[in-house]
């Protein structure tokens, strides 16, 4: 077996941080909708009431200054002051359930993934126009299932994001900030170290040489490409991968993971299954160095395990993951 079980308390404990997380998130979504804020404003010698949008001014009248505006006034501070209390008070849990996740040893995901993951969530883009592949998804995995992969498994010093290029990024607070900032600056948020590495672009590293790779599905043909080159202006330039499309096509498999400080993030990731068959199709990939087609395939094999013994609701049968060429997807449900 790939995976050990989690104890009972280590279970507990996880599904603790994952139920306050899960309320902090909620409650962030909810305070979003209250930023900007209103404001009176004289105009012509009449008082209108103002909705701020975002910090570059962006704005609209609600109306004169009327019995119905000054309640809707008083009411969106009176539910701001609620909900902010109640963000900071899920704050301030999050950090009591992070000290017990390193307690009991369910601490998992490098500080930075965890970290790099919960800023992508906060501007809207993880799930959406961003998925983690390569070896960190397993954390997602093994999260949901309630079970620790091998150590040998899951020890890398880089991330992998798959960017859907299709997806048109549409003007919005959260949306409208990343597309200007791109997912360098993001990643520069997280840690400031971090810097484009090599003339490819597709990869930014930090002092401590953790690489993290943006790569899109190529085009078909290759000379024909109508998706935008990279994310934002001066941004990373995503790597073209030739079947990457399989995991692109695949179902999302959504969990929540446990960083090495105790705080957990969101992370997306491909249907396991398609994790599954990609991993041991590259390993038979002879242009691959023996010792990645190696690990490739004792991560494909221990995903399967995983799948056939915690995940009986994704089937493996002849119409899983059918966006895999036949002959990809042969011995998939052995």
């Amino acid at each position: 077996m790939k995976y050990t079980e989690l104890s009972a308390n280590q279970l507990r404990v996880a599904q603790d941080c994952k139920q306050v997380f899960e309320a902090y998130q909620d409650a962030s979504q909810a305070l979003v909708q209250y930023q900007g804020g209103l404001s009176w404003k004289t105009v012509g010698g009449q008082e209108y009431l103002i909705k701020v949008f975002n910090r570059r001014g962006g704005n609209r009248s609600l109306g004169p200054r009327s019995v119905e505006t000054e309640k809707i006034y008083a009411e969106f501070y009176a539910a701001k002051e609620r909900i902010s209390e109640r963000h900071a008070g899920l704050k301030e849990s999050l950090r009591e359930v992070a000290g017990m996740a390193r307690g009991v040893g369910v601490n998992r995901v490098p500080k930075i993934v965890a970290a790099t993951l919960r800023a992508l969530e906060e501007k809207g883009l993880l799930g959406r126009s961003l998925i983690v592949i390569g070896t960190n998804a397993m954390y997602a995995y093994e999260s949901a299932a309630g079970v620790r992969f091998d150590a040998g498994l899951l020890a890398t010093m880089d991330m992998d994001f798959l960017w859907d290029a299709r997806v048109t990024l549409k003007l919005g607070a959260q949306e409208d900030q990343f597309a200007e900032s791109g997912l360098l600056t993001v990643l520069q948020g997280v840690d400031r170290s971090f810097e484009v590495a090599g003339k490819s672009q597709f990869r930014a590293v930090n002092k401590e040489g953790f690489y993290v790779d943006l790569v899109k599905q190529t085009p078909n043909p290759p000379w024909k490409n109508d998706e935008p080159e990279k994310m934002a202006p001066g941004d990373l330039v995503p790597a073209w991968l030739p079947n990457i499309k399989w995991l692109l096509s695949s179902e999302k498999f959504s969990s929540v993971v446990i960083g090495q400080d105790g705080m957990p993030a969101p992370m997306v990731a491909p249907d396991p299954r398609a994790f599954a068959i990609y991993k041991s199709w590259l390993a038979k990939q002879d242009e691959r160095e023996p010792e990645k087609r190696a690990r490739d395939e004792a991560q494909a094999l221990a995903t399967l395990e995983l799948v056939k013994e915690r995940f009986p609701h994704l089937k493996l049968d002849a119409n899983a993951e059918r966006m895999f060429p036949k002959a990809v997807r042969a011995g998939l449900g052995e």
